[in-house]
């Protein structure tokens, strides 16, 4: 009875999240379509752009290519290769499955239409082209790191000292990814906050679907 009781609870709180993130990214979403360049945004940008300096650059010009799609590709086929090689196959699965959250990005992206960042307004370091609401490369990291930085929890087989390195490393890759959206001028900070809002709830599905699949004697 009271397995069912926190069965019930569990799931209660799952939707109350989805629900809230989903609500939130509507919202959000609404709002930058009819009021595409807001004060705060373009406050933010200028406030992380004062330091300009090329070092700072090249940081995070390097940070910002781990969600560039060929690399982003690479690193997916990377860590499920690497599942596979220690016998983790579900796993491995469960990466390959990371661009389908990718595509959803871009139909949002799509329908919503909000220009990028205008040169007028900010420094543009990196050119892109294609609409900015969300930030793709934002719901890709928190996806992929997120999802590695759950397994590290879980993969008992990887090297302690290893696995709390993955662990940390993918909780500054999820920020610093981010804040190098916003530095180079390829997004505004609510195209960020958008990329947060979409792949929160995108990676909650994808953790609550492998945990359904994944066996207890694997843990």
């Amino acid at each position: 009875m009271h397995e069912l009781l926190t069965k019930k609870l569990i799931r209660r709180i799952v939707f109350a999240i989805l629900t809230t993130f989903i609500i939130a990214a509507i919202l959000l979403a609404t709002l930058v379509h009819y009021f595409p360049i807001a004060k705060t945004d373009i406050a933010i940008s200028k406030e992380l752009q004062e330091n300009n300096s090329h070092p700072l650059y090249i940081i995070m010009r390097f940070v910002s290519l781990m969600g560039d799609p060929l690399i982003a590709s690479a690193m997916i086929i990377v860590a499920a290769l690497f599942f596979i090689g220690i016998q983790y196959q579900r796993e491995a699965l469960f990466f390959l499955l990371v661009p389908i959250a990718d595509f959803v990005g871009v139909i949002i992206k799509n329908i919503i239409q909000r220009p990028r960042p205008s040169e007028f307004l900010i420094n543009i370091y990196t050119q892109v082209s294609g609409s900015s609401f969300p930030s793709g490369h934002v719901i890709h990291v928190v996806i992929f790191f997120g999802f590695l930085f759950t397994l590290m929890f879980i993969v008992k087989k990887i090297p302690y000292a290893l696995r709390w390195i993955i662990g940390i490393v993918s909780i500054f890759m999820i920020i610093l990814i981010s804040i190098s959206r916003i530095y180079l001028g390829a997004h505004w900070a609510s195209d960020v906050i958008g990329g947060y809002l979409v792949g929160f709830p995108l990676l909650l599905l994808l953790l609550l679907s492998y945990f359904r699949v994944t066996r207890p004697s694997q843990f």
